[in-house]
């Protein structure tokens, strides 16, 4: 499955692209780090999933998740935050989200349901 991740942080990127190696269902084809290379990477990579950080270097995730639904991507949007996800997590799913993890203690479930979505075998 076709994977943009959008993060302003290298330091997470590289976090995340190392959490993926080895995963035969992932394919990372793009990152951006602003609201506006954001956007046009969902439009010109058309990925399958989109992981989306709320804080960019310019912009914002959330306006990306308006942009990007008003613009007709339909693949999924998963918002990677370390923001109050009690908070967080509705108010995403209102501008469009189809969900919410928690950057430091949700990687597994997030791995559990790319694995899902790949239609491979959840570990957990």
């Amino acid at each position: 499955m076709r994977v943009l991740l959008v993060e302003d942080s290298e330091f997470v990127r590289e976090q995340f692209l190392r959490l993926f190696e080895g995963l035969d269902f992932v394919e990372v084809v793009g990152y951006a780090d602003s609201e506006e290379d954001a956007v046009q990477a969902i439009s010109v990579l058309k990925p399958d999933v989109v992981l989306l950080d709320l804080n960019l270097q310019v912009g914002s995730g959330m306006h990306v998740l308006r942009r990007a639904r008003a613009g007709g991507y339909t693949g999924k949007l998963w918002v990677l935050s370390s923001r109050d996800p009690d908070f967080y997590r509705s108010l995403c799913e209102k501008h469009g989200a189809d969900g919410f993890y928690d950057k430091a203690h949700e990687q597994l479930q997030l791995l559990d349901d790319l694995r899902v979505l790949a239609g491979e075998k959840p570990l957990f």
